[in-house]
């Protein structure tokens, strides 16, 4: 009998084995699609989410005219519904800064402009661009492409910030610490000899996925976003619904997205630089940068900039870990819904506003399956 239980015993500690075997097999982790992070803003920090997101596959995406946005593989009004994106996407590998730049010039060509040379810094008009002399780098922020995080990592590179900032104090960095910084302040120091020889680089980042961060930010009326522009925001109401301040005010009214893109369309993003197409924030062609970073591509080409710079030891605040992917961050799933809602010639309105923003990495609309990534020839 001893023998007999003792036999069930290893039979039973068998199968056990064998069980936690196949477990371990079932729940064991997937190979990654890419092996790059993603930096965004604040607002889209909050935003890691592969469940209960916006998008609505009922609605077939609004197909652009411009060839340049529908390059192969795209989907029409007639096609089937817009699935979840693959894995073996075509574009999760960043560009060369070759092809980047090649891209680059191509925009400034189609606007009849060309390269200043040598580059002239400090003819850069706004407050936008930036010149760090300890590391002696330049570097342009444009609005809702993650600028505030990268200001913050510049300014503890620079020594000027000795503390890490919380995403509730980031913005913080917008203020007198970085005010000396601004390109209108350092070239009334130095001139363009030296920064000629200074590292320069940007992040820009896709139009649609910046036009809905814009919104969701500063308009909406999302908990952990919106209401920074509120006045703006009340403005849009008032216009669109043809109702006074007071009852804006009184009922707490916030613009929806339908009625945020007929007044983007109506002031041409002239009103305000979060809402305004990025090519006018950058220097050029007034002066050419050395790195451009997609905004997309941040964890690979943004971490060779820290190198570049010395800065190994600083981090960029908001990074998502190495299994995130930009085609399931919320603002490009947001994108996709809102923007195939609203009416066609709008669409097509707004890309005539920002196509130059299109152009300079010749992004993806938000009907392509690898959306909001830039098309590339690899």
């Amino acid at each position: 009998m001893a023998d007999k239980d003792v036999s069930l015993s290893k039979k039973a500690i068998a199968l056990m084995v064998i069980s936690c075997l196949v477990i371990v097999f079932l729940l064991r982790p997937s190979k990654k699609a890419s092996d790059f992070t993603s930096i965004v803003t604040i607002e889209d920090s909050l935003d890691q989410i592969t469940e209960n997101h916006p998008s609505d596959p009922s609605q077939p995406d609004v197909a652009l005219g411009n060839p340049s946005l529908l390059s192969e593989p795209t989907q029409s009004n007639s096609g089937p519904p817009l699935q979840t994106p693959q894995n073996k996407a075509l574009y999760l590998n960043p560009p060369t800064q070759e092809w980047i730049q090649e891209q680059f010039e191509k925009a400034l060509s189609d606007l009849d402009l060309e390269y200043s040379s040598p580059s002239l810094w400090s003819t850069c008009g706004g407050a936008k661009t930036y010149y760090f002399q300890k590391i002696n780098t330049i570097f342009t922020g444009i609005p809702k492409t993650g600028c505030s995080n990268w200001i913050a990592a510049l300014l503890r590179a620079e020594g000027d910030l000795k503390i890490d900032l919380d995403p509730t104090r980031i913005k913080l960095v917008h203020g007198m610490i970085s005010e000396k910084h601004r390109m209108r302040q350092m070239r009334l120091q130095y001139n363009d000899t030296t920064f000629q020889e200074a590292f320069s680089f940007t992040v820009v980042r896709n139009p649609w996925t910046r036009m809905v961060s814009g919104y969701r930010d500063k308009l909406s009326d999302e908990d952990t976003q919106g209401g920074s522009k509120r006045r703006i925001g009340e403005q849009i109401v008032e216009e669109m619904r043809g109702i006074d301040r007071n009852t804006t005010k009184e009922e707490g009214l916030y613009p929806t997205f339908a009625e945020y893109a007929l007044w983007l369309v109506k002031t041409r993003g002239d009103t305000n630089v979060h809402f305004s197409p990025q090519f006018g924030t950058l220097c050029i062609p007034n002066a050419k940068y050395d790195v451009v970073v997609p905004l997309e591509y941040v964890g690979p080409v943004g971490g060779d900039v820290l190198k570049k710079i010395n800065a190994n030891n600083t981090s960029v605040l908001g990074s998502y870990d190495q299994s995130s992917d930009p085609r399931l961050q919320k603002s490009a799933l947001y994108a996709k819904e809102w923007l195939s809602k609203i009416d066609p010639d709008v669409v097509e309105q707004l890309y005539s506003i920002f196509k130059t923003d299109f152009t300079l990495l010749n992004y993806s609309n938000f009907s392509h399956p690898d959306f909001p990534l830039p098309l590339y020839n690899e």
